[in-house]
């Protein structure tokens, strides 16, 4: 384009030379000519550097895209590169909730109110065709107490801690079709309800279950054993629960599934440890558990089937401290409900529950602990809804009392709000 202004121009100067003065153009019109083509040159300046412009941004995509074509053909065969050995078969996974949570009681005028989190993230390794799982895992917590992964917010912004949550090795032998054995610090693995053991208890010691690979008609028997430690001591013998369970999984029409589950926990020794644990609720006589021993036998019905797709679970569990020497307080029962399940993005669920647990009928340091433990009553409920597939709100409530003592009939209502993201 530049070419033709240039062009231009001269074409007007030989139109100048070589016009005879006689011809027919004046000497006005050569005048005006003149000055036409003279303001056409700024307009074919103007053309000229917009086209530079577009050719100059031209050359600079195409530059560019030569660079991303670069780096994603080392990204490419950085991906196709042998991994490490160790990190085959490893995986990570975790989650993080956001809690505010209020309690009011009947007999202060005093509101307790807080904002809390809690944080866990581990890995997974798997050997032998998944046969044999090794499990790690950190989390947050204010203390080592087992019931509560919790952290408040509080103590002038100070750093928060972190705890060893769980570290097990679990092999399920392909020789041995239906067992289990665990050892270390595990997920529980019993069939169990809250009232027994809270979600954050995580137990240590070894496990040996196993569930029958050939059914009888439409039931599944399993069954399981285990001893764990509690506390190990140099000068006293160590407090462990001696754990066996039984029960069987049976689908008695398609759909409707009952698993009833009996188990028994022999706590040897905690008397002479409750001082670690916390009594939280267990009755205390003498500067001792007024039970003395705990020796719980467990019955846990459960029936499992589906409304409208959704999922249903309805339970019934009943337990008795059988080593209580002293009698009464030794019953606990409590019955739920949930509905829904939280999966992927729209996903909702809610739960209910009524527990009567008395002051001597499970160990309240180990029993639920927003519930309170032991010597307590009431209700609890819940509702979830799944925002995207990895975010999930909550609101859960809790209406509790005090059975027996000195505070019987005296209330506590608490509130929580909950955000969870797993990932």
């Amino acid at each position: 384009m530049r070419t033709s202004g240039v062009g231009l121009v001269l074409a007007a100067a030989t139109f100048l030379l070589f016009t005879p003065l006689s011809g027919a153009a004046t000497t006005e019109e050569l005048e005006a000519s003149l000055k036409e083509l003279k303001d056409k040159l700024p307009d074919q300046a103007r053309r000229i550097g917009k086209i530079e412009e577009r050719l100059q941004e031209e050359r600079l995509r195409r530059e560019r895209e030569a660079e991303i074509r670069d780096i994603l053909k080392e990204i490419l065969k950085d991906a196709s590169a042998p991994q490490p050995p160790w990190l085959e078969n490893l995986k990570f996974a975790g989650d993080m909730r956001l809690r505010y949570q209020r309690a009011a009681y009947n007999t202060s005028q005093m509101e307790d109110n807080l904002g809390r989190f809690r944080l866990r993230f581990g890995f997974t390794k798997t050997w032998l065709e998944e046969q044999l799982q090794v499990v790690f895992r950190l989390a947050s917590g204010s203390s080592r107490g087992p019931t509560s992964s919790n952290q408040s917010f509080d103590n002038q912004f100070s750093e928060k801690e972190v705890w060893i949550d769980l570290a097990y090795a679990k092999y399920s032998p392909a020789w041995l079709t239906g067992a289990t054995f665990m050892g270390g610090k595990m997920k529980n693995p019993v069939v169990h309800t809250d009232m027994i053991w809270d979600s954050d208890v995580n137990p240590e010691g070894v496990w040996f279950g196993y569930v029958s690979p050939v059914k009888i008609g439409p039931v599944e028997p399993f069954a399981g054993i285990g001893v764990w430690v509690i506390e190990a001591n140099t000068d006293a013998p160590d407090a462990e629960v001696h754990v066996y369970q039984a029960g069987f999984n049976w689908e008695v029409v398609p759909g409707f599934t009952w698993v009833p589950a009996v188990t028994y926990y022999d706590f040897a020794h905690i008397e002479d440890n409750f001082g670690v644990i916390g009594a939280r609720g267990n009755s205390m006589s003498g500067g001792r558990l007024q039970a003395e021993e705990f020796n719980v036998l467990d019955v846990l019905n459960t029936v499992k089937f589906k409304v409208f797709k959704l999922p249903v679970s309805v339970y019934l569990d009943m337990a008795r401290n059988c080593g209580n020497e002293f009698g009464g307080q030794s019953d606990a029962y409590a019955t739920g409900i949930k509905v829904g399940k939280n999966k992927k993005k729209g996903d909702w669920s809610a739960k209910y529950k009524y527990a009567h647990i008395e002051a001597n009928s499970v160990v309240g340091g180990f029993a639920d602990a927003d519930f309170g433990g032991a010597n307590r009553k009431g209700h609890k409920v819940g509702v979830y809804y799944s925002l995207t597939k990895y975010l999930t709100v909550g609101v859960t409530g809790f209406l509790t009392e005090v059975i027996s003592g000195s505070m019987a009939g005296n209330t506590r209502s608490l509130v929580q709000g909950d955000l969870i993201w797993k990932f």
